[in-house]
């Protein structure tokens, strides 16, 4: 018996709608209880300053305001490419852009179907390795 044929499956459209949805919230500031809903148990960020685990860490981390490089105003999300390894989890690959002259930071976003609808598992922010040069390069006029 295919435990996954009962349950919901989760779809590409709906993980990139939730990754979109839930960025453009973080970078308007809304109020955390309006986040909070779509994040998964066991909710894990992996940013450049730290790991968050849990939804009272986020709780912290958000109203700190350091939001820079997960979602900020000058932050697009210039690529999304989705993947879904299983019916139930989707891997969401994002690529975002900031200031001009700024490299761009890739993120990877878990999203899983729980009940209720897909919820965000883990957030793993990556600078590029080129971003020290390319921002000296740009104040060098280079």
């Amino acid at each position: 018996m295919n435990l996954f044929a009962t349950r919901p499956r989760l779809s590409a459209e709906g993980a990139e709608a939730l990754v979109r949805r839930w960025h453009r919230a973080i970078t308007n500031r809304v109020p955390v209880e309006q986040l909070t809903p779509h994040l998964a148990n066991g909710l894990r960020l992996d940013l450049p300053t730290g790991v968050l685990r849990g939804i009272e860490d986020f709780r912290r981390w958000y109203a700190s305001g350091r939001h820079l490089p997960l979602a900020g105003e000058a932050v697009d999300l210039a690529e999304i490419r989705v993947s879904l390894p299983s019916p139930v989890h989707a891997q969401v690959m994002v690529t975002t852009t900031a200031e001009p002259g700024a490299a761009p930071v890739r993120q990877e976003w878990w999203v899983v179907r729980q009940e209720g609808g897909p919820r965000i598992r883990t957030i793993s922010v990556h600078p590029s390795a080129t971003a020290p040069a390319t921002r000296a390069a740009a104040l060098l006029g280079a």
